[in-house]
């Protein structure tokens, strides 16, 4: 697993450049670097622990299980042996619903478990709306709704599905911690709309700018997926060092790439 830093995307906006576009309306607007450079470095400080949270662990663990699930014979006695259960032909409103469930009984520090069950709710969304095909698999009462998720249990398929997984992930992690840094800034109610109406305008470039940076986690994936989860489901020790990886890769892209921007 190599040391490959990530170049910053054609058309993708330096992150001190969104700050400078959210914080505008603010008086103190004149301290944009350190306000993106606090929420980098902070969300850097905490991301790499979070493998050792039961609710982070408890997301990808979920998105795991439902892969390996849809290569069963019997994809749902294999959920209900992991603890979740599903309707033969559940949609995705009912899998989000089951996400929630499962996280908040596999959780530690709420905080980390909500970010990460959203993560993974926006996940699941994005993949079976890949294509109308896909997304019809959901509400069609014959179709097999582990159709999408076998498109995703090979080397390949986990590559891109784990990369929007920590994507959404960092995305909604940066937007935390983007909100309580900015919040110094706020003399007033109207100032704290104005910065909210903001930052729901610009949360696609805080979307880009993450999975830009998560590109880094694409390259190692498939090699780990081949090795430890295609023929069998993985330990849990083994989902937490892929986790833990991916987290520092993370951690030391943003930090690099933040660095860079000077």
């Amino acid at each position: 697993m190599g040391h490959e830093r990530i170049s910053r995307l054609p058309g993708t906006k330096k992150w001190r450049n969104i700050v400078d576009e959210l914080t505008e309306f603010s008086s103190k607007n004149n301290n944009v670097g350190s306000l993106a450079d606090k929420t980098v470095r902070n969300v850097a400080g905490q991301i790499e622990r979070m493998n050792q949270d039961k609710g982070v662990l408890a997301s990808f663990s979920y998105l795991l299980v439902l892969l390996h699930a849809s290569k069963q014979r019997d994809p749902h006695a294999f959920l209900q042996q992991n603890g979740i259960s599903l309707s033969p032909s559940f949609s995705l409103f009912e899998l989000a619903r089951s996400i929630k469930q499962f996280n908040q009984a596999n959780c530690d520090n709420t905080e980390y478990a909500t970010i990460a069950s959203q993560a993974l709710i926006d996940t699941v969304s994005t993949w079976t709306k890949r294509d109308q095909e896909q997304t019809a698999l959901f509400f069609g009462g014959e179709a097999d709704p582990f159709e999408p998720w076998r498109q995703a249990a090979d080397g390949g398929g986990f590559s891109e599905i784990s990369r929007i997984y920590f994507s959404n992930f960092l995305g909604r992690y940066l937007k935390y911690f983007l909100e309580r840094e900015a919040s110094a800034s706020f003399k007033n109610l109207f100032d704290h709309s104005d910065f909210a109406k903001r930052l729901d305008s610009h949360l696609n470039e805080i979307s880009k700018s993450a999975f830009e940076t998560t590109k880094v986690t694409q390259q190692f994936a498939a090699g780990w997926y081949n090795k430890n989860a295609a023929k069998q489901f993985p330990d849990a020790s083994d989902i937490q060092g892929f986790v833990g990886y991916a987290l520092k890769k993370l951690k030391n892209n943003l930090v690099f790439n933040l660095d860079a921007e000077d």
